[in-house]
């Protein structure tokens, strides 16, 4: 089981991959249709949301105590999965 250091930088390099996936999935998609650019655009602004979530899911972590730091995580955790599961549905649009 990770520390809550060692879950906070992980957290954070992930964070920072997903910004640069963000960009480079908004150039991949300017090649496409209107419509594909469209249902792009909008996958990746919802993306964008749940990346924020998790950055504020980070601060609060940070913030924590050992005694709240499961329960935050646990959020942090189902997050992360949304999140993952979005790039991949935007990767098998542009088939990245």
């Amino acid at each position: 089981m990770a520390t809550r250091e060692e879950y906070i930088d992980k957290l954070e390099k992930q964070l920072r991959e997903w910004n640069q996936q963000i960009d480079k999935l908004q150039k991949k998609a300017e090649g496409e249709s209107n419509k594909v650019k469209a249902d792009i655009s909008r996958r990746l602004e919802k993306l964008k949301t749940k990346r924020s979530e998790l950055k504020v899911k980070l601060d609060r972590i940070k913030d924590s105590s050992e005694d709240t730091f499961e329960k935050v995580k646990e959020d942090a955790e189902a997050l992360w999965k949304d999140v993952r599961e979005g790039f991949s549905e935007v990767r098998s649009i542009l088939k990245d």
